[in-house]
Formats: C-alpha cells, sequence, structure tokens
C-alpha cells in the first residue's frame, strides 16, 4: 500500500454539524475523497475512518471539534472492481496463459483485471505481474496472449514483432465476396480519397490467406460473408478495417470507425480473434488455441437470414399481382429494387407506376393520404390539395380519388418523374382533368399567388451530412433519387424552406400534412412554431410518429 493510493483528510468539525450522522456528514461534503456511498460503507468496514482517534461506526453523531480522519485506501476499491471482471481462461502453464477478451470490454482495463485474477497464479499459489503480449480493441472480442514471466514475455514479444505468431481473425462483411485473390478483392486505389483518414494499404502487408467460410443472405447487405483472416503481426485493427473500408466493397459489419452498420444492428464490431498457434518459448511445443465464433455473429446471421425469408415472401405475392412470372435473377442477387424491377409499386390499394426517376412510394407515407381525407371530408367548400415533391403522384392521386370533389396541384423538380405522375393519374385517377402536374422548387411557391386547402409533403429528410459521413444511409437507398431522400441541416432544411412559404400558399384557415423522419416530429414543430401549430399526428404502421398536421395559428394572418 502506497502513499499515493491512500486519500487523507483530517477534519475538525464544525458547529453546523453539530449532532450530524458522520456516514452522512463525509459523503455530502467530501465525495473528492470517497466518492459513492457503497465506497463509504466499505471505507467504514475496513476502519478507515476514525474520530478522534478511535474507528468509527457511520450511524455516529458528530459533536463540535471532534477530529475525523480518513484514510480511504483507493487501491482496495481497484481490486474490488478489477476482480469483478469476469476473466475465462482458454489455456495455461507456469509460463503463460491465453484468456478470452469479450466484445464492449476497454482492453486496458482488461488487461488490469487480469493482474488481480485470482486464477492467474505462479507454481506457490500466489498471484504475479503479467504482460499482454496482443490486443484487441474494446468493440471486438478475442484471444490474449498473456506472459506469467519477464524472460517469457521477451521471447514471445519478439515472436509477436516478428511475425512468427499464427492468428485468424473471424469478420462478418458486407456483400457477396466470392474470391480469396487480394488482388482481385482489394482495390489498389482509394474509393475516396478526399478522406483525410484515408490512406494507401498494400493487402499483402495486413492478410496472409482469407478463407471464406460462408455466405448469408440479407436485405441490407444483400448478402453477409463470414470470413476467416489470417493477418500479420504485429497487428493492427485499424488498418485491417481501413483496407476492407476504403480499398473494397465489403466493409466488415459494425458500428465502430471504418465499417459499416446494419440496419437495426446491436453495437460492436463483428471481428473476432478466434484463434493462435505459437511455440512455447519453454517447452519449445506448438501450442494451438481456436475457440468458436462469438455468438452473436450466428445470431446476426440468423437473423438476416429470417429476414430475407420474409422479404422474398412477400416479394413473391408482388410479383404474383405483376402478372410476371420471370424476374431476372442477376438483377435480384445484385440487389435490385424490387419495386424498379418489376415498374411498379402498390400503394393505398393502387397499383403505380414507378421507374428510377421517382421515390418508392412507403407504406409509411399513407399516413399523409389518412391524414388528408380526414381534413377534408370535414371541409364543406372548394377543396384545393397542392403536393410538394409529387414523384410518381401517389399522395395525391390516392387522396383525389377519396375525395371526388377536390382538385389538386402536384409539384416536383423532376420533369421525369412528372412523367410518371402523369401517366399514373391517366390510369388511376377517375377523372383526370381534375389533377395538374408542375415543374416546381417549393422554395419559389410563395410566387404563385393561389392558395390552397392543403398542402401535403413529404419531403427528403434524411441526414445529407451523416449519409456522406457514415454511407450508411446511401448504401441502403442508393438506387433512388438522392434529391428525394437527403437533405442538409441534419435533415430538416425542406422543413425550413417549406416553413417559409407555407403562409403564402395556404388559406387562413387551411393544413399543411407533413411526413416526418422517424423521431424528427418535435422538432419539426418547433420550426413551424412561429406561425403554426399541431393540429393532430398519425403513426405509422409501426409505432412511430410519421405525420403532423399543423393549421394556421389564430393570431396570424
Amino acid at each position: 500500500m502506497t502513499a499515493d493510493k491512500i486519500n487523507y483528510l483530517k477534519i475538525t468539525v464544525p458547529e453546523t454539524a453539530e449532532g450530524e450522522r458522520i456516514g452522512k456528514y463525509v459523503l455530502r461534503n467530501y465525495r473528492e475523497a470517497v466518492r459513492s456511498k457503497v465506497m463509504l460503507h466499505r471505507a467504514f468496514k475496513r476502519k478507515e475512518i476514525s474520530v478522534n482517534g478511535v474507528p468509527a461506526e457511520e450511524t455516529r453523531l458528530l459533536k463540535t471539534n471532534d477530529i475525523i480522519e480518513v484514510r480511504y485506501d483507493t487501491s482496495v476499491e481497484e481490486e474490488t472492481k478489477m476482480k469483478a471482471i469476469p476473466i475465462r481462461i482458454c489455456y495455461e502453464d507456469d509460463y503463460l496463459a491465453v484468456v478470452w477478451k469479450p466484445s464492449g470490454q476497454n482492453f486496458n482495463i482488461f488487461e488490469k483485471a487480469i493482474h488481480f485474477n485470482t486464477a492467474l497464479k505462479d507454481s506457490n499459489g500466489d498471484r504475479q505481474k503479467v504482460w499482454c503480449i496482443n490486443d484487441i480493441q474494446k468493440a471486438a472480442s478475442g484471444l490474449i496472449l498473456v506472459a506469467k514471466t519477464q524472460s517469457v514475455k521477451d521471447v514471445l514479444i519478439e515472436q509477436y514483432k516478428n511475425d512468427e505468431i499464427q492468428v485468424t481473425m473471424r469478420v462478418l462483411c458486407h456483400g457477396f465476396i466470392s474470391t480469396t485473390d487480394t488482388l482481385q478483392l482489394f482495390l489498389p486505389e482509394l474509393k475516396n480519397k478526399k478522406d483525410e483518414e484515408a490512406e494507401e494499404i498494400e493487402a499483402n502487408d495486413v492478410l496472409k490467406k482469407i478463407d471464406i467460410i460462408s455466405h448469408t443472405p440479407s436485405n441490407n447487405a444483400q448478402y453477409i460473408s463470414r470470413l476467416n483472416l489470417q493477418l500479420h503481426t504485429p497487428l493492427s485493427s485499424v488498418r485491417l478495417r481501413k483496407l476492407f473500408f476504403y480499398h473494397s466493397k465489403h466493409p466488415i459489419i459494425g458500428n465502430s470507425k471504418f465499417t459499416l452498420p446494419l440496419k437495426a444492428s446491436d453495437k460492436g464490431l463483428s471481428a473476432s480473434l478466434i484463434k493462435l498457434s505459437f511455440i512455447h518459448p519453454i517447452k519449445q511445443t506448438l501450442i494451438q488455441i481456436e475457440e468458436e465464433e462469438p455468438a452473436k455473429f450466428k445470431a446476426l446471421c440468423d437473423r438476416e437470414a429470417r429476414f430475407y425469408q420474409n422479404k422474398l415472401d412477400r416479394e413473391a405475392e408482388e410479383i404474383r399481382k405483376s402478372g410476371l412470372s420471370d424476374i431476372d435473377s442477376l438483377e435480384r442477387k445484385e440487389g435490385q429494387l424490387l419495386a424498379y424491377v418489376l415498374g411498379q409499386k402498390e400503394f393505398w390499394k393502387k397499383m403505380f407506376k414507378v421507374t428510377k426517376d421517382c421515390l418508392i412510394p412507403r407504406a409509411s407515407s399513407e399516413t399523409l393520404v389518412r391524414a388528408a381525407v380526414t381534413v377534408l371530408s370535414s371541409q364543406q367548400n372548394a377543396k384545393r390539395i397542392i403536393d410538394v415533391g409529387t414523384g410518381c403522384g401517389n399522395i395525391l392521386i390516392s387522396i383525389l380519388n377519396e375525395i371526388p370533389s377536390a382538385i389538386g396541384v402536384g409539384i416536383d423538380i423532376s420533369s421525369a418523374a412528372l412523367e410518371v405522375a402523369k401517366e399514373n393519374s391517366r390510369n388511376l385517377l377517375s377523372d383526370n382533368h381534375r389533377v395538374e402536374w408542375r415543374i416546381q422548387d417549393m422554395s419559389t411557391l410563395d410566387r404563385n399567388n393561389e392558395f390552397f386547402d392543403v398542402l401535403v409533403c413529404n419531403p427528403p429528410y434524411l441526414d445529407y451530412t451523416k449519409a456522406n459521413r457514415r454511407r450508411d444511409q446511401r448504401a441502403l437507398f442508393e438506387q433512388e433519387p438522392a434529391e428525394a431522400l437527403f437533405a442538409k441541416d441534419n435533415g430538416y432544411e425542406w422543413y425550413r424552406v417549406l416553413s417559409n412559404v407555407a403562409s403564402h400558399v395556404v388559406q387562413p384557415d387551411g393544413f399543411v400534412i407533413l411526413e416526418c423522419g422517424k423521431g424528427m416530429m418535435e422538432y419539426v414543430i418547433d420550426i413551424w412554431a412561429n406561425d403554426w401549430e399541431k393540429d393532430s399526428s398519425y403513426k405509422d404502421y409501426q409505432g412511430w410518429d410519421r405525420c403532423l398536421v399543423l393549421r394556421r395559428k389564430k393570431n396570424c394572418t
């Protein structure tokens, strides 16, 4: 026990603390010495707190001028904390051990915990100093080689530096990897040269060998490839992740830096060091330790396979409805969105034509139709609707079909999308003269000098900055037109633009109906708070707040 491990205090009790219990007094006034109630309780049990030279109970009542002395031993607390960290030993002898580090465990803390683990002892049964030869980042899991003596440490470190210790890492990657040839798998040039953290990496400097273990179909990644990577040592996890992230089309699955997450995947990194092979420094025998991959790897693949099968079942029904019996298998394997392959998508019980010039209609957007029908059904006067960013026209046409007395205008900045909307209105709208289609940007709506009873809009709201930085959203939606998906200002760009012009377009007693991204509705309400107030909201089929109905505040004209 050293002085730097002792928090020492000497306190003279003031009159204001007369009659106060010592435990409460110390905890309230001297947390820098004893940080928590639990730690304080243990300090009293260890008799580290005294009054007038006598160990005290924490319920003792203080008197003015009592002398409190605290000798709080932080090393005991550290040992208690470290012993609580489980250490699973995969191999051990008198000279070395191999232990398993779980994902989510900080390596520096884990290394310290190994020293305190009672299982790692010398031949006399005493706890000893140990040294970790390799490390593994917090988000990953795997085998750690531990030396028990200084001489063994020196030999193992030399082996590790000289690439004489064989290490195998199991990883899950995005996409279908069909080759183990690094020249074909990894691009010599960088995919994103503008990224300051990108660097030129030779695959053969990082990898010795790639073994393909399995492929799992996936909704989000088309496929998940399960690989065993035999790696050079010293191992650099960052360079490994950068190699797959910048030099291939198959980033490692994860929420760590230089990885790409799967939708709804848990935090962490799909990388685990599952095999170590080396010559024992003392016995001169080959030591091979191999562990199963983490259970969450199989759970992730099983889940993706299940979701993919559910998707196939849904798509089979869509194909049946389309009247097509044969779909290009190559298009499906490469992840072509079925709506674009079929050229149509069902929305509000109608089949709408879609092309890659327009956003694919989502079931969540049907909440806008429900809200507009409810609002318009309560109005007695003329019912004029404007659909801003109409795309293939699915929202406006569905509303007009439900409200035969209404007329509408659909605007979009894409002439190609408007051509699709016009075709849909000719095929699906009973009276095509009730709708007009215009090329126009929403920021110029205030120049029209015309008013509507309802303005409906599903604006782009995916975070443009985040999508460019992480690539996950672009990877999921890269086949659809980016201008219909992504927005700046953390996704709120077009909500702000529309809020500035809506008062010049909507009647004083009219309504604005907006689709909102997940978790965005409250902030959208704040953006519109000056002149508009919430009238109602609608949840989508998954239970998320999706549709916001706004009306003009009574004191605003």
